[in-house]
């Protein structure tokens, strides 16, 4: 049975049970008799369906889902491939119907505990649905090693409540609701999810711990989590996405992380903590921070009840104010109503295209092949990145392509169908019919396919939500169609192929440097370029003068560009370039201890209202494994340099104060472990020597400094600071670059040369 949970236009949640489909799969007709005695369940299909290659397909149907998985690799096992046998049965429930989030349904309904319940009803695309979402944020403190639960606060669908354990002799602030025991706290926490029937569970950290943790201790208690709209009790199970321990079931309703939703929306943080993220966007934080909280929340609830509980409830409202500034949970339903992912699938990429792709094909009664678990990437080339002419430059113009790999796929039709399709014509037919070719060989053929068709949908669409200021959908899409190229390069997509993801950075590449060279045959200097942008020398005097200057060269080259474009591949150009921003100055620093302009990294003073701002990019101060000293310094470095200020004051200050000890509080590196500590034999960077530090199981990014002993976790710094280190690593190689700009020397700046004369 197929069950879809959702909430209506008018406000009741709905359940459609559907068991009129059952699980299948195809293999290639040749196979069907041997597959048929291996107990596969072979049955008719009308029209029957072809693979990607032409060749004619059968359908393996089994009873239920659990069913797939044994058949498919018994028919593996015997060299009989599959088609589509890893697609999810409910997946394939959405696709074969082309649901994607909203759905319109025709049939009675049946109230079950406030749920309208749909048995096999009609159902089909809905795009223009957007009911509104409760959201419910949860946050549970407890003792520093987490084996007794301290509170439980709720907040959101319209309450914000604390449910405090109150043992003997303890008082209950007002606003907080007493529990004598863990059981009671627990028992009333999940009536209280089910009174209040959110579609949205959020926190932070919510499934790896709060979820996690309060499963275990109910467990303990003999207290089923019923947290859905049905009768079972919430799942845990472990997760294969990456940074994710647990993934987590409850009928009825999704569990949204904070953090996952930031990251899968590419928003950057040096640090995803609740304090670090909560200052960043709202500007405050936590009531309870610092090194020794888990101490200072424990004695609170002991001594100070009413500061924890204001804490604990202040933790939860946190999370939905950063949701709600940044529209994360809008932007997790525009993905989901372009994708089909549900709410908490939606930054899966791959998944992602498959669900649009295979919709497509299988309008065609095509299949595509199965793919395996392994994920790894397929040799491709990467953009083109020009090599950057060092030094301060004036009035440059940037140039930018806009969308190009999706622009690129739309104007030479590159498409893994496509390309098959010709394969195979060119195969029966044994002639070679007009084709596009790609700079690295590729065919492709001149009738559109599914994923030009699909972007020509998408990128119409995103021009619309920019021109109705509809930022949301914009970047709903933009993500999408940004995907793709990606999802072409690697094997866990079953259309991955080096040929189409190097088709698509190589008329990258030809663009990038045609324009190039169109752009210095006007007498106009590139200075750097990189993927889709390019840096231009305007040789304007003011401000004015290059904004100027970039609006025409954008317009003369686009009549250009599609001119060439139709004179080369007989195709319409689709591709638009665009003056993006002038930069009043801008630093291209040299490779260090090389003259060579470095990749991917500049400093920028950028003409914006109502003042220029300061951009960086690729630099120290944007980079997490940097520490907030070598930040700071850099920030103010070039704030000086542009301002045409002299930094060597300044530098001889801060490292003196360094030195002094008055900046400690901006000596913390932090860095992200991306294995287990004991898989670090040979090599041992320092955030693992200071991890192996701690005490019991470490997080995600360890936080630490460097000592007269080496790396020490942060949470645990024993050894005096080694100072110095800071200076020469963290200071030193910030500076550098800007007083090698204005010919100056660090050790002259700071005055260790004289202390150096001393001796």
């Amino acid at each position: 049975m197929v069950r879809l949970w959702g909430r209506l236009e008018d406000g009741p949640a709905f359940l459609i049970a559907d068991d009129r489909t059952r699980p299948r799969f195809w293999i290639d007709a040749i196979h069907a008799e041997r597959a048929a005695g291996l107990g596969a369940k072979i049955v008719p299909e009308d029209p029957p369906r072809r693979d990607l290659n032409g060749r004619s397909v059968v359908a393996v149907e089994t009873a239920k889902p659990s069913d797939v998985p044994p058949i498919r690799d018994r028919l593996f096992g015997a060299g009989i491939p599959t088609h589509e046998a890893d697609v999810r049965f409910a997946y394939r429930y959405l696709i074969e119907r082309g649901i994607r989030g909203g759905v319109a349904i025709e049939g009675e309904a049946r109230t079950h505990s406030g749920v309208a319940v749909f048995r096999n009803p009609e159902v089909w695309p809905a795009s223009d649905v957007k009911p509104a979402l409760g959201c419910l944020s949860i946050d549970i403190e407890t003792d520093p090693t987490a084996r007794q639960l301290l509170s439980v606060a709720l907040v959101g669908c319209g309450v914000s409540d604390v449910m405090l354990l109150t043992e003997a002799g303890q008082s209950c602030p007002e606003g907080a609701i007493p529990f004598p025991s863990e059981e009671d706290l627990l028992r009333a926490f999940v009536r209280r999810v089910r009174e209040l029937d959110p579609d949205v569970i959020t926190g932070w950290n919510v499934v790896d711990f709060d979820l996690f943790v309060l499963a275990r201790m109910a467990q303990h208690r003999g207290v089923p989590l019923m947290l859905g709209r049905d009768d079972e009790p919430m799942r845990l199970r472990p997760s294969r996405a990456p940074g994710i321990q647990h993934d987590v079931t409850i009928a009825g309703r999704v569990v949204l992380d904070g953090i996952q939703l930031l990251r899968g929306a590419f928003v950057r943080f040096d640090s995803y903590s609740l304090e670090n993220v909560s200052r960043e966007v709202l500007g405050e934080g936590k009531t309870l921070s610092g090194p020794d909280r888990a101490e200072a929340i424990l004695e609170s609830w002991r001594h100070d009840r009413e500061t924890f509980v204001d804490y604990n409830r202040h933790d939860a409202q946190l999370v939905l104010d950063i949701l709600d500034r940044l529209k994360l949970l809008d932007l997790s339903v525009e993905r989901s109503l372009l994708t089909g992912m549900p709410l908490d699938r939606v930054a899966a990429s791959i998944a992602s295209f498959d669900f649009l792709y295979l919709t497509e094909l299988g309008r065609r009664r095509l299949v595509a092949p199965s793919v395996d678990d392994a994920s790894r990437e397929l040799p491709q080339a990467g953009g083109t990145v020009l090599e950057a002419i060092p030094g301060l430059h004036s009035f440059v113009l940037v140039l930018d392509f806009l969308s190009l790999y999706p622009s690129v796929i739309r104007t030479f039709g590159i498409d893994p169908l496509g390309r098959l399709d010709l394969a195979r014509l060119e195969r029966e037919q044994g002639e070679q019919p007009d084709v596009i070719v790609a700079p690295n060989g590729a065919r492709f053929p001149r009738e559109p396919g599914i994923l030009p068709r699909i972007l020509d949908d998408l990128m119409p669409r995103r021009a619309a939500a920019k021109a109705r200021g509809d930022q949301v959908a914009s970047q709903a899409i933009k993500i999408l169609m940004n995907s793709f190229y990606g999802v072409l390069g690697t094997s866990a997509c079953r259309f991955a192929s080096p040929d189409l993801a190097n088709a698509i950075t190589g008329f990258g590449r030809e663009m990038l440097l045609w324009m190039r060279d169109r752009v210095e045959a006007r007498g106009h200097r590139v200075l750097y370029g990189d993927t889709d942008s390019l840096f231009v020398e305007s040789g304007a005097e003011n401000a004015e003068a290059a904004h100027a200057i970039g609006e025409r060269l954008a317009e003369e080259l686009n009549a250009e560009l599609a001119e060439h474009v139709k004179e080369t591949w007989r195709v319409e150009s689709l591709l638009t370039l665009e003056f993006e921003k002038v930069f009043l100055r801008l630093f291209l620093p040299p490779l260090r201890h090389s003259t060579a302009g470095a990749a991917k990294r500049y400093v920028g003073l950028e003409d914006a209202k109502p003042e220029p701002k300061v951009v960086f990019t690729g630099m120290e101060v944007v980079r997490r494994d940097w520490t907030e000293l070598a930040k700071q310094v850099q920030r103010e470095l070039y704030r000086r340099f542009f301002a045409e200020e002299s930094p060597a004051d300044y530098l001889e200050r801060v490292v003196a104060e360094v030195r002094a000890g008055e900046r400690d509080e901006w000596l913390v590196y932090r860095k992200g472990l991306r294995k287990k500590l004991s898989s670090y034999t040979a090599n041992v960077p320092p955030h693992v020597a200071a991890a192996r530090k701690l005490p019991g199981r470490p997080g995600s990014v360890i936080e630490y400094v460097i000592t007269s002993n080496g790396p020490e976790p942060l949470a645990d710094v024993k050894s005096p600071l080694d100072r110095e280190h800071y200076v020469q690593k963290q200071i030193r190689p910030v500076a550098e670059p800007v007083l090698a700009e204005l010919g100056l020397d660090f050790d002259v700046v700071v005055g260790d040369d004289r202390q150096l004369a001393l001796f």
